[in-house]
């Protein structure tokens, strides 16, 4: 009888990366390079002069909307909000689709670096929000990389988590607001993002219904077709085969993902049309229901990178109290519409509503500790 041990170490050793995942892995990082180079980084320097200046998105500046929402009749002012938000975001969202077809087929389920990926609690969590960050993406932009991510193999941890640390620690974003808001409004935001991805994030991926969804996910790659390798073992095969399948990912991710981004962004658009964050300071200064209000309006928008900043402090300018403002300037950029209609069509219902729950519970807790500071 032959030695089990003896037949595995005579066994060759599957390699970390394959030609087709290290080609595939290039695609995605030029893409990302070329994205904060070129439109992102550029983008936010732009920003940094109005970053101090409050705003109402009215006034022109970098912040403001193309379209103004007044020029609409009342009725239809919702459709100038929609269009506004996806000119904010057009750009991000053409890369987020181009940088998630990329990771799906980057990551394809036989390479081991994909066991980087699959690490679940805090752990997981944490990882994901450090992939993140350097995405310079809201939350919205940085969910088509985080389906991509988790459509290849990715712990739920690690996607959602990803998702949060792109929106939630944008470095220029924290430095501004250290620079510009009150202490205790940049702890806030600090605290409320490490709570969310460390915390949050990983209770939200527990449960027998998170973990079948992600060991079915592993083995539904987003084509109908899978691209097979043509079996050539050469740099130009790998080529090849490496730019189909980022094609072939991401015009699926497109065509999933696009079509709820255009709906969503129109539902944001309805959302602003009754919920405009300028009216807040209408309902009080300050007070528990004020929070609330701030924090469920927060919850429910879809903001571009940054634009929580010049916005929050513009509803400071206009009477809303600190507490409430923090409500605002935490969950505005966590996640909303846009997001939740995004991860709903690969995770379902019930865990992108939990992530807005989430983001509600703990954008209304730390708005009330700042509220009795």
């Amino acid at each position: 009888m032959s030695d089990p041990a003896a037949t595995d170490a005579a066994a060759p050793s599957s390699p970390w990366l394959t030609k087709r995942s290290v080609i595939g892995l290039l695609i995605f990082l030029a893409l990302l390079v070329f994205f904060l180079t070129q439109t992102r980084l550029p983008a936010v320097l732009q920003k940094l002069p109005d970053l101090g200046n409050p705003t109402t998105a009215r006034d022109r500046s970098s912040f403001s909307f193309f379209i103004d929402p007044a020029s609409f009749p009342e009725p239809f002012r919702w459709v100038a909000f929609g269009l506004n938000l996806w000119d904010a975001n057009a750009i991000g969202m053409f890369f987020a689709v181009l940088l998630g077809g990329a990771a799906s087929a980057a990551l394809v389920p036989e390479v081991r670096l994909q066991n980087l990926l699959t690490k679940r609690g805090p752990l997981g969590a944490g990882l994901g929000g450090s992939l993140g960050l350097p995405l310079f993406m809201c939350s919205a932009c940085s969910t088509p990389v985080s389906v991509g991510f988790f459509r290849s193999g990715a712990s739920l941890e690690t996607s959602l988590g990803m998702v949060l640390g792109s929106a939630l620690f944008n470095p220029v974003g924290i430095f501004a607001i250290f620079l510009l808001m009150p202490l205790e409004m940049a702890l806030a935001r600090v605290g409320f993002g490490l709570i969310a991805i460390f915390l949050l994030v990983p209770m939200i991926a527990q449960g027998k219904r998170a973990l079948e969804l992600e060991h079915t996910a592993r083995r539904m790659p987003l084509t109908d077709s899978p691209i097979k390798p043509s079996g050539r073992d050469s740099w130009a095969a790998a080529t090849k085969d490496a730019l189909k399948a980022w094609w072939m990912q991401t015009l699926q991710v497109s065509l999933r993902l696009v079509p709820a981004m255009f709906l969503a962004g129109f539902l944001v658009g309805a959302v602003l049309l009754f919920a405009q964050p300028q009216t807040l300071s209408r309902f009080g200064a300050e007070g528990i229901a004020i929070v609330l209000i701030a924090a469920l309006v927060g919850t429910l928008l879809q903001l571009p990178t940054l634009f929580e900043i010049p916005l929050v402090l513009g509803v400071i300018a206009l009477g809303l109290g600190l507490g409430p403002a923090t409500a605002l300037l935490l969950t505005a950029p966590s996640s909303g519409i846009v997001t939740f209609l995004l991860l709903r069509r690969d995770l379902g219902w019930r865990i992108p509503a939990m992530l807005l729950g989430g983001t509600f519970a703990l954008g209304s807790l730390a708005g009330l500790i700042v509220n009795t500071v």
